[in-house]
């Protein structure tokens, strides 16, 4: 009897959900899929609850068993990875449009909230560039 792969199973969560239990899962899936490219965070699972701890052990008991003969794992992974890297444009491209910005004439706030958030920008920057989201 075959198993359903929890890559296919729970692909939307995998896919299209944003809460941070769910980044956990595509973090885990994504080091399933290329160790070099995943950064699941171990400290993560004390945040699941019984469900997402639940789908966890799925996947790894899974991934386990098969490794990377999954098809599934493999296109769940490649578009995790996929959209990190539009993430990572999409920062870029947010980040120049912040920078075009005269601090005097910051719309959201004073000149002192537009180099704080010119500062978060850059951290981000950093830390999506530390992650493989953006090419050095």
């Amino acid at each position: 009897m075959a198993t359903e792969s929890p890559f296919l199973k729970h692909r939307e969560i995998l896919l299209h959900q944003s809460y941070s239990a769910a980044g956990a899962l595509q973090d885990f899936a994504l080091s399933c899929y290329n160790g070099q490219l995943g950064q699941f965070r171990g400290d993560t699972l004390a945040n699941f609850d019984q469900q997402h701890f639940a789908i966890f052990v799925e996947m790894a008991t899974y991934y386990y068993q098969h490794r990377e003969n999954d098809p599934h794992l493999l296109e769940v992974g490649a578009a995790i990875w996929a959209d990190r890297r539009d993430r990572g444009r999409k920062h870029l491209a947010e980040l120049a449009e912040h920078r075009a910005i005269n601090p005097k004439e910051y719309p959201d706030g004073s000149e002192r909230d537009y180099f704080d958030q010119l500062d978060w920008l850059n951290r981000q920057t950093e830390r999506m560039k530390a992650k493989g989201w953006i090419d050095e």
